[in-house]
């Protein structure tokens, strides 16, 4: 008989509503210069519609909200005083220009090409002061929204990628809030700051950006010939190998095999030379569009999660931001890959049975039975009818079983979990791929004893 446990938990496999707020009377008249700049924020912003730059839904959003926050401040501006810019926007600046150590791409967030002003005008505010449009204002609070979008939840859209990756793809962030609080404290570089993906992973990811344009800029790393893998020729080409393991910080060439999912032999073979031959720029390339898919997911809550990392074959648990449990994990082989999404953990089940899925036993169950009269037998299998009459196979709970003692139940549209597996060796190796889409793990008992810590 199975038994169910049932408690909550958040696992990751690696994916307009607006504040009303209150009008805001600043007496814009009585203080000396703010009235005329009001007066020019309020005839730019009733004069644009939808300018040239509100090219999506998203970005049509974030206009709506720039419009709903200058009329509740009756239109004075948020980021210039005296003809200069505040502390708070000069930081703005400053985090926008160094958004390329995300992954973004920093034009993207120039409030200069948003504004339409000429390239000194931004300089001439921060540096000497004199007169700023009043459209740099609105601008910087565009910049501001389109940060927090594009870092709270991508700045494409990963809708349509592809079929295997489920997240959810609505623009939840609550723009509205987010430019009060900033407004409000002076401090958008702080507020965007918290609304950047927290999790280690996307911080080590950034890191590995830095690392690797400095390589770049370095010139890159040298290819290696395929006459270094003739075995008379290795000792000629061993110095070009450690050149470029040196410039990517391996060192020795099984550390680098086991960074790329290889077999850590320690012995150049053709799989190890194509993947030291991958040129610096499209590893870079490969890191940008990994942090997009960290800010697609969003932001993950506090507590425990559980994060599996597909091409890796490895499965992540966190407490608090700090990980808790490491483990090897296989997941599916080419023609039924693990899917991308996040759910959250609902029940952990002792001693499952496996209801056989239909295409399991339609490829592989009954071309068995067909074979071998006694195949059910020998699995542990049975032959039930549902509600509807029609039979299914299903196995029962043991040792034998697919699911082995224990598995992790996320509800989800694959119908994929996590669970464990009497098949062990296929741990041993460095490409894990051979499940039908669901995650067997290494280490299930330290997964339990993880999920269920403090539940009653």
């Amino acid at each position: 008989m199975s038994s169910y446990k049932r408690f909550a938990i958040r696992a990751t496999l690696v994916a307009c509503a607006f504040l009303h707020v209150d009008r805001v009377a600043f007496a814009a008249a009585d203080q000396p210069g703010i009235a005329d700049e009001a007066a020019s924020i309020r005839g730019y912003l009733e004069s644009q519609g939808s300018p040239v730059f509100v090219a999506d839904e998203k970005d049509e959003r974030r206009w709506k909200v720039v419009q709903a926050f200058y009329w509740s401040r009756t239109y004075a501006p948020a980021w210039i005083r005296d003809g200069r810019l505040t502390r708070g926007a000069e930081s703005l600046v400053r985090f926008a220009a160094a958004t390329g150590r995300e992954g973004l791409q920093p034009d993207r967030y120039d409030p200069r090409r948003i504004a339409g002003a000429s390239p000194q005008v931004l300089e001439a505010a921060i540096a000497v002061g004199g007169t700023v449009p009043a459209r740099l204002d609105v601008a910087l609070t565009y910049v501001f929204l389109r940060l927090a979008g594009d870092l709270g939840r991508g700045a494409l859209d990963p809708r349509g990628s592809t079929v295997l990756w489920r997240q959810e793809s609505g623009d939840d962030v609550d723009y509205a809030r987010l430019l009060e609080d900033a407004a409000r404290r002076d401090a958008p570089a702080d507020v965007l700051a918290s609304v950047r993906p927290a999790h280690p992973q996307y911080r080590a990811l950034a890191g590995a950006l830095e690392r690797y344009r400095r390589i770049a800029d370095a010139g890159g790393w040298p290819a290696i010939p395929a006459a270094a893998l003739r075995p008379a020729r290795r000792a000629a080409h061993a110095a070009a190998v450690q050149a470029r393991l040196r410039a990517s910080g391996d060192f020795d060439l099984a550390r680098f095999q086991s960074r790329h999912g290889l077999k850590p032999t320690g012995t150049l073979d053709a799989a190890t030379l194509a993947a030291l031959n991958v040129p610096v720029e499209d590893r870079i390339q490969q890191i940008e569009l990994n942090l997009e898919r960290w800010r697609w997911q969003g932001s993950a809550p506090a507590g425990r999660s559980i994060l599996v990392n597909v091409p890796t074959f490895e499965l992540h648990a966190y407490e608090d931001g700090r990980e808790a449990v490491a483990m090897r994990v296989i997941t599916g082989k080419g023609d039924s890959p693990t899917p991308v999404f996040a759910e959250g953990m609902t029940h952990v089940v002792f001693s499952p049975s496996w209801n056989v899925p239909a295409n399991i036993l339609e490829t592989e169950i009954l071309p068995a039975i067909q074979r071998n009269p006694r195949y059910l037998a020998s699995k542990d299998m049975e032959m039930v009818r549902g509600a509807d009459g029609a039979v299914a196979v299903r196995q029962r709970p043991g040792p034998r079983n697919a699911l082995g003692l224990v598995k992790f139940l996320l509800p989800n549209p694959f119908n994929v979990y996590l669970h464990d597996t009497p098949g062990g060796a296929l741990f041993a190796r460095a490409e894990r791929a051979f499940s039908h889409g669901c995650v067997r793990l290494e280490k299930p008992e330290e997964l339990a004893r993880f999920a269920l810590r403090g539940s009653s």
